[in-house]
């Protein structure tokens, strides 16, 4: 650092005393030379500037004597006030002394309190305020606030919060919702507790003490005519009205009490409520109505409304069911009742039903309870509902066809069915398919209505009375309606193959024809395993209109699978006993006979002997009975010995067997079995399906043989059939061809004798023939030549004297038309003339007739001749058109003239 030190004005610096260890000021402007024991601590500072309206704040300050000028130690050192602040504004500018430090870097602009606006006091040390020329004593700990519009002028003492109090703003049908921080007194002079509330509800803005906190803004009710608000106390006040009210109390205010209300902070607005508007055909039932008479609420009572009315409903009252509209019953309606209590107005007792019937309006009474509407029922002739006494609990079908409308001691009744059978009346199952149809989705059935069901044609359906303890049956097509006690009986069928039990559902059973289909294992004698399937056409033969009859057939209750057992039983039965071979090869007749059973007769061509079969030597088949048989009338020892011939022209031997029967009955339910069809023939195990299929190709190559051999047998057979006719065709045709020969040459043997002996006669009788023809042919020409010639003669003259007239008669025309248009032209010009001279006039037509020689005259006056002659020397003279020609007006003649002599 230099030793010498040049300090310019308002420049300070701070120079220490190590002999004495004590700081100096020096101020500029001045030159300082530093001494051994001296030390420079702080450079050439410029002096602080306060600007006008900013300040600053000095950290522990000098101490001033009562001149103003720094109070000095006993070694020249300033003193502070350690621990002390100090603001200092509007002042010149000053240097810090040794120990003094300013806290912020440069001077702060005082702040200004715009209106409407504070700031937060908290005195950090006790001292005197002067507020409006007043002194007062603040303590340390005390808050205030110092309100605009001014300038905050800031003091050590006061200790500003960070944020400035803004006025909250009241506008129209608003208030400010206030809470005490601490008891005090507020600006109207009411003590205020702490944790109390109230309300500022005048317009304008307020600026709240350090003692209140704003809570909120509450916004005034609009209370009009369709809207109210309901209170409830909180604490015990006085309210607007001037009401005293208690905790708990609650009421209504409406438009009819103030336009627009602002609950305070001991009342809590529980709802809005709307008002309530009944035109004439309304009514309303209201619940512990409120009585304004006692002001109170009576519990437990309800009072009718019946419009045309406008009411708000009070804080403890209710609706009951709502508004409800006056009930307009129609004259197939009617209202069941019930008194709740005694009814003087309907003269009826507690507990009382009755009904009122339309056509009529009703409004109940507070006493009467409507238990329900009541419609009358519509009902077909095929449609009824189920209807309950409910004094004596019977239950009866009511049907149709008619409206039916219940009685007050009555009700409808639904019938329960099981979920099986709900299915199954919703889409029946029809037991004519192996398999169950898909069930539709499940529509919803009303339980009151009489459950009618369909019977299909050609079915039967069983009913049964569970308390009468019988059934009938119902067969289709026909509709069945379910009694009270009535149920149907559902027949559960086997299904798929094979037969599984209960796989189809019905209510109605088919009678027949129809068809099953079954799969049956069997086993032959060489222990080969087979799967048959099977299909059985069956049908049930009884009279439907007998009951009895009817009843067999619900006597079996899975006449499907039983029947599929049974004929299976009877088919292994007979299959165990034949061998694989005899079986693949005779399956039909087999199973036939196993199923249908067979009896005894007598075969002729693989079929029974019928009567009146013929017989190989005459005769007829005239009766047959097992193994006895009579032609014509005579019974034979030996049928066997017969032969018959079927079909006029075979012949078959007679012999005795069994043939299978027609159909198979079963006597429980009289169902028959009419045909059995094999539609397929599986072998179970691998080894039996290997020796099938070498059985069937074997059997394929010897039936491929046999048909081979027999086809060349009979193609040869029908070769020599050929060749014998094609030769005997031969000689056939040869023969007649010598016959036809022999013909030809008697024919050529007189041919040509005709031919020798009729030449020269033929020639001459020719030549005469054709000179003959020739001269009448000249003779014909001739004449034809003469009568051409003639017509051609005659057809000239004629056609020359048609063309003469002609021309005469189109001559004399043309004279005629020249005739006719001269008299037109010379008429026409006529009067043309005539109508010309009339138009120009006389006089007119004499001017012209004078202007063409006056005209002339003129100009031979002007030329200044006497007269002239032109010719040249060949052409007449004309004396008359001279003039003409000299002036121009004359004819081509005259300036040719001129011309010519030029």
């Amino acid at each position: 650092m230099a030793d010498v030190i040049h300090l310019k004005p308002n420049y300070y610096t701070h120079v220490q005393d190590r002999n004495q260890s004590c700081t100096k000021l020096l101020v500029g402007p001045a030159t300082f030379t530093r001494k051994e024991h001296e030390q420079i601590l702080l450079g050439a500072q410029k002096f602080i500037v306060i600007p006008p309206r900013h300040y600053c704040i000095i950290q522990d300050p000098v101490v001033l004597t009562e001149a103003g000028e720094p109070k000095l130690d006993q070694y020249g050192q300033a003193l502070v006030r350690l621990g002390d602040q100090e603001v200092r504004m509007d002042c010149d500018p000053f240097p810090l002394y040794p120990g003094e430090s300013m806290l912020t870097p440069k001077p702060l602009m005082l702040q200004i309190l715009e209106a409407n606006t504070a700031n937060r006091i908290k005195a950090i040390r006790d001292f005197d305020d002067v507020v409006d020329g007043k002194t007062v004593r603040r303590m340390a700990g005390d808050e205030w606030l110092e309100a605009g519009p001014r300038t905050y002028i800031p003091h050590v003492c006061k200790q500003v919060e960070a944020k400035v109090v803004r006025a909250e703003m009241i506008g129209p049908n608003e208030a400010l919702k206030l809470r005490a921080t601490s008891t005090f007194v507020d600006k109207n002079g009411v003590e205020r507790k702490v944790g109390s509330e109230w309300l500022i509800s005048e317009q304008g803005a307020y600026l709240p003490s350090v003692d209140e906190m704003v809570v909120e803004i509450v916004k005034s009710r609009i209370l009009t005519e369709k809207k109210g608000i309901h209170l409830k106390c909180n604490t015990a006040f006085k309210d607007v009205f001037g009401q005293d009210r208690k905790p708990g109390d609650t009421w209504l205010v409406t438009h009819k009490d103030t336009e627009s209300y602002t609950p305070t902070p001991s009342e809590d607005v529980l709802k809005e409520v709307d008002l309530l508007v009944l035109h004439k055909r309304q009514f309303c039932i209201v619940l512990d109505p409120y009585n304004p008479e006692t002001k109170q609420t009576m519990l437990g009572v309800k009072k009718l409304i019946r419009g045309p009315a406008r009411l708000f409903l009070h804080p403890d009252e209710r609706l009951e069911n709502g508004l409800q509209n006056v009930y307009v019953l129609q004259a197939d309606e009617a209202l069941l009742l019930e008194a709740l209590e005694a009814c003087t107005e309907s003269n009826k007792e507690a507990g009382d039903l009755w009904m009122i019937r339309g056509p009529c309006e009703y409004v109940p009474p507070v006493e009467v309870k409507i238990r329900e509407l009541r419609r009358a029922i519509p009902m077909h002739e095929y449609e009824g509902v189920y209807v309950r006494d409910l004094k004596s609990g019977v239950v009866r079908s009511q049907m149709g066809p008619n409206a039916y409308l219940l009685q007050p001691t009555e009700e409808l009744w639904e019938k329960q069915l099981s979920p099986e059978v709900e299915r199954l009346l919703d889409g029946t199952v029809s037991v004519s398919k192996a398999t169950a149809t898909p069930a539709r989705e499940e529509r919803r059935r009303d339980k009151t209505r009489v459950v009618v069901y369909s019977v299909p044609h050609n079915s039967i359906c069983q009913i049964f009375d569970y308390k009468r303890k019988t059934s009938r049956f119902i067969a289709g097509p026909d509709l069945v309606a379910l009694g009270p006690d009535e149920e149907f009986t559902v027949i559960s069928l086997s299904g798929d193959k094979p037969k599984v039990p209960n796989r189809i559902k019905t209510l109605a059973l088919f009678l027949g024809p129809d068809f099953m289909t079954d799969n049956v294992r069997i086993e032959t004698a060489d222990h080969a395993r087979l799967e048959l399937t099977l299909s059985y056409n069956w049908k049930f033969e009884i009279d439907s209109k007998k009951e009895e009859e009817c009843k067999s057939v619900f006597s079996v209750p899975d006449f499907v699978g039983d029947s599929c057992k049974a004929i299976a039983s009877r088919i292994r039965g007979c299959c165990a006993g034949e061998t694989f071979d005899n079986f693949h090869q005779n399956s039909s007749s087999i199973i036939r006979h196993a199923v249908f059973g067979s009896y005894d007769c007598l075969l002729a061509c693989g079929r029974p002997l019928e009567v009146g079969t013929p017989v190989s030597g005459g005769g007829t088949v005239t009766a047959v009975d097992g193994y006895n048989v009579s032609v014509d009338g005579k019974q034979l020892e030996d049928p066997t010995s017969l032969i018959v011939c079927p079909g006029g022209v075979d012949t078959y031997s007679v012999r005795k067997g069994k043939w299978p029967n027609q159909s198979l009955k079963f006597p429980n339910n009289s169902l028959v079995i009419s045909n059995v069809d094999i539609q397929t023939v599986e072998p179970v195990d691998q080894k039996t399906k290997d020796s099938l299929m070498k059985s069937v190709q074997l059997a394929i190559h010897i039936t491929t043989q046999g048909q081979e051999a027999q086809a060349k047998h009979k193609a040869t057979e029908e070769e020599q059939k050929a060749r014998g006719e094609l030769e005997s065709h031969l000689i056939r045709d040869k023969a007649e061809s010598e016959k036809e020969r022999k013909v030809l040459l008697q024919l050529k043997a007189e041919s040509q004798a005709i031919e020798t002996t009729g030449a020269q006669r033929a020639e001459a009788v020719a030549a005469s023939e054709a000179a003959k023809v020739e001269a009448e042919n000249m003779v014909a020409l001739a004449k034809k030549k003469a009568e051409a010639q003639a017509i051609q003669v005659t057809t000239e003259i004629e056609l020359e004297n048609t063309k003469n007239e002609e021309e005469l008669n189109h001559k004399q025309a043309l004279d005629d038309l020249e005739v006719t248009k001269a008299k037109e032209m010379g008429r026409i010009e006529a009067e043309k003339f005539k109508k010309t001279v009339n138009a120009i006039g006389k006089e007119t037509i004499s001017a012209i007739a004078k202007a063409g020689p006056e005209n002339q005259v003129r100009l031979l006056k002007a030329l200044n001749l006497q007269g002239y002659m032109v010719t040249d020397g060949s052409s007449p003279i004309n004396l008359f058109n001279a003039a003409q020609g000299m002036t121009g007006a004359g004819g081509v003649g005259g300036m040719g003239g001129m011309m010519n002599a030029h």
